[in-house]
Parts: C-alpha cells; structure tokens; sequence
C-alpha cells in the first residue's frame, strides 16, 4: 500500500480522529509544497486583488464589525464543503473506497492558501518576508489566522464526512441512503461545534491584525 493510499483509507475512516490525523496529513502534504514552489516559481504579489469576493469585501474598522464580516466570508467555504460532502465519488488510488466530494474542495482550499502565502497575495500590503518567515507564519497560533481557518475547514469535512447521501462511481449514483440513515457520535458533534468556534477565532484574529497594520 502506497503513502497516497494510505492517506485516502486514513481520511474515509470510520473513527473521526484517524479521519483528524490523516486529513492533516493530506494538508500538510499539499500546503508547504505549494508555498515553497509558488515563492520559487511565481512573482510575489501575482494573485493579489484576483479573487473577486476577497477584493470586493470592505472591511469596517470597528473590530467587533470587521470580525463578523471576516467570519461571515469564512462560512462561505464552509458552506461548500458540507454541501459538496452530500456527494461522494469512487476513489481512483485505494478500491471500494469513497472519497467525499466535500473533501476535494478542502484540499482545493488547501492550495489556493498555499499559493497566497507562497506567492504573498494578501490584500493587505507588507512587506514580502523570506521563504521560512512565510512557512512560518502558515502555523502561527497566537499573530495569524491562517492555521485556525484551515483547521475549521479541515474539521468541517471529516465530520460532515457522514451526511453523504449519494456514491458515485464518476457516471451514475451507486447507492444512496437517507437523512434518517445519518448519525453522528457525540464526538464528531463536539468536533463540528469546535470548526466553527475556531473559525470565529480565525477571524477576530485577521480582523485584529488588519486593523493593527492599517490604522
């Protein structure tokens, strides 16, 4: 069995903490990557203002406010992660395994975060720092957000990882169950709860810091 197997039993696991573990794993695995070939590869700056939603959102300076609105834009990719998860599609790396659409777009996320740290796309303009300083600032737990947010989208796709509805094999529906059929632990609740609590603390953390650099 190869590590990309692995990695995908891991994810599709019937205990939430492996799902944890192995889903960190996959994100890790696509984040630095991505951050240390973008900031080889690409000029910095490159997709700063090209994501029409982030360039199109005014911040208030009033931090409570300016929290709200960050929180709010986060629940958009959150959102989609659950819908998407309604669906899943036969994997092409480990048989008979199902892999949730849901968490295709996280890995997405994933990417996309990578290229903005690698490639320095924030919105708000600094001063582009070395390679190791933007690596990194991807962990930092106490001055950025970046780590929260990803946790809270990591953590929504393993637990909504239980409310697929459809399996498909990339042409037609397989099998399909119904709402009645979904249940979840106490566990993956507590942990459903914890994605949004630490998405908050995402936001009042990026609101706190544009704040600090622009006022």
């Amino acid at each position: 069995m190869n590590l990309f197997e692995k990695i995908i039993n891991g994810t599709v696991d019937e205990n939430i903490y492996k799902r944890i573990g192995w889903m960190y794993v996959s994100c890790i695995l696509i984040f630095i990557p991505v951050v240390v070939l973008s900031y080889f590869l690409l000029p910095d700056k490159i997709l700063r203002g090209k994501h029409p939603l982030v360039s199109a959102l005014e911040l208030s300076p009033n931090l409570r406010t300016s929290t709200l609105q960050i929180f709010g834009y986060n629940l958009i990719p959150m959102s989609l992660i659950i819908v998407t998860n309604l669906l899943a599609q036969k994997s092409r790396i480990s048989k008979d395994r199902f892999v949730p659409i849901g968490y295709i777009a996280f890995w997405g996320i994933t990417f996309f975060c990578g290229l903005i740290l690698g490639t320095w796309s924030f919105e708000v303009i600094s001063e582009a720092p070395p390679l190791y300083l933007r690596l990194i600032r991807g962990f930092d737990i106490f001055y950025h957000a970046g780590f929260y947010e990803l946790s809270a989208y990591l953590l929504t796709a393993v637990t909504s990882f239980k409310l697929t509805l459809w399996y498909s094999d990339g042409k037609n529906i397989v099998a399909s169950r119904k709402w009645r059929d979904i249940k979840l632990s106490k566990s993956e609740k507590i942990i459903f709860v914890l994605a949004f609590i630490l998405l908050f603390i995402g936001a009042f953390i990026e609101s706190y810091g544009i704040i600090q650099s622009t006022g």
